[in-house]
C-alpha cells in the first residue's frame, strides 16, 4: 500500500485504502477539478487547497513503487451534459443515454426508486399518483459525467445540486407562505412552462398563488399540465397506466396544484414561486410574438385574447 505519509491531510490521513483505491479518488478529483466550477465542487474534494496533479503523480509513483500497478493510469473518459430550465426526466434520461452514462430505463427506474434514503423522497407524501417520482428535482445545469457511470451516481449529482441551490432561508420563506418545499417546486415547474422569460415569472406566479388562494377560481387551468401528460407522460407508460395520471395533473379538471411537478425548474422559476408580485390577477394570456397580457377579471380576460388573437 502507499505510505501514508502522502495523505497527512486530516481528510486523506484517516482512510485506509488500498493504492488503487486511492488513485481511482484522485482521479475523481481529477477530472471533477479538471471541468467543474470549484464552487460546486463537494467540500472533501477540497483539501486544503492541495493541488491534485503533484498529489496524483505521488500516489501513483509510490504505487509502482510498492509493486500496487493500477490496470490503468490515465483518467476515464468523460462526457459533459447540459440540461436546459424546463427539461423532463424523460429528456434527461434520453440525454444520460445518448452520452453514455446510462441507459433511459435505468435512470427512470432510479427516479422512481421509492426506499431511496433521501429527503426529497421521503418529503412527497403522494408517490403512487407521480408518473416520475423525483421530477422537479433533476436540478437544470451543465454536469460532468463518467462514461458508463450508471444511473445511481449520475442521480446523485442532480439530487445533491438541487440540495445545494434550495437554502433554508427559502424553506423559511416556503413555510412563510404556508407551503410545503415539494409545492414550491411544483408550482415553479408550471411557472417555468407558462413563462417564457423570466421577466413575467413574478405576474405569471401571482396569478396561479391567487387562484390557489381563491374559492372563486380553485382551478389552476394550466395548458403546460395538459402537455406533460400528452408529451412526457402518456407516450412513456404502459396503456392500462395512460389515463390513470388525467385526475392527478389536468388542472382544467383538478382543484389545485397538479399531484407533482411538470418539469425540473430552474432557481429563477422557483425564486418566482417562493415571491409572487403584488397583483390581483387570476388570467393571463400570451400572444404568437410571446406578449403576456394579464387580467382582474374574466371580462378583462376576454379582451386580452382578442387582442392576442387567440379564441377562447
Amino acid at each position: 500500500t502507499v505510505d501514508k505519509k502522502l495523505f497527512s491531510h486530516p481528510e486523506w490521513g484517516r482512510i485506509a485504502l488500498s493504492a488503487n483505491e486511492r488513485i481511482a479518488e484522485f482521479l475523481d478529483f481529477a477530472i471533477q477539478a479538471r471541468f467543474a466550477d470549484v464552487n460546486k465542487l463537494p467540500a472533501r474534494l477540497l483539501p486544503g487547497g492541495l493541488c491534485v496533479y503533484p498529489i496524483l503523480r505521488n500516489v501513483m509513483e509510490a504505487s509502482v513503487s510498492s509493486g500496487v500497478v493500477p490496470v490503468s493510469a490515465s483518467a476515464p473518459e468523460t462526457v459533459r451534459l447540459t440540461f436546459p430550465e424546463g427539461t423532463t426526466v424523460i429528456q434527461a434520461a434520453q440525454k444520460l443515454e445518448e452520452g453514455g452514462v446510462c441507459t433511459k430505463d435505468e435512470f427512470i427506474s432510479a427516479v422512481n426508486n421509492t426506499e431511496r434514503d433521501n429527503k426529497f423522497v421521503k418529503a412527497i407524501n403522494n408517490p403512487q399518483e407521480r408518473p416520475f417520482l423525483l421530477e422537479g428535482y433533476i436540478y437544470p445545469d451543465t454536469y460532468d459525467f463518467y462514461v458508463g457511470e450508471g444511473a445511481e451516481k449520475a442521480l446523485g449529482r442532480f439530487l445533491a445540486n438541487t440540495e445545494s441551490k434550495l437554502t433554508d432561508d427559502m424553506y423559511a420563506k416556503a413555510q412563510e407562505i404556508g407551503m410545503s418545499m415539494d409545492e414550491i417546486i411544483t408550482l415553479a415547474s408550471i411557472i417555468q412552462q407558462e413563462a417564457s422569460v423570466p421577466s413575467v415569472m413574478a405576474n405569471v406566479s401571482s396569478v396561479l398563488h391567487n387562484r390557489l388562494n381563491s374559492s372563486g377560481y380553485p382551478r389552476l387551468q394550466c395548458d403546460a399540465t395538459v402537455f406533460y401528460l400528452k408529451r412526457s407522460v402518456k407516450p412513456y407508460i404502459s396503456e392500462d397506466q395512460a389515463d390513470k395520471y388525467d385526475e392527478f395533473y389536468n388542472t382544467y379538471d383538478r382543484k389545485g396544484l397538479p399531484a407533482g411537478p411538470i418539469t425540473n425548474p430552474g432557481i429563477e422559476a422557483i425564486n418566482a414561486a417562493l415571491n409572487p408580485a403584488d397583483t390581483n390577477y387570476y388570467f393571463f394570456v400570451t400572444d404568437n410574438d410571446g406578449n403576456y397580457y394579464f387580467a382582474k377579471t374574466y371580462q378583462e380576460h376576454l379582451k386580452n385574447c382578442k387582442t392576442a388573437g387567440v379564441t377562447q
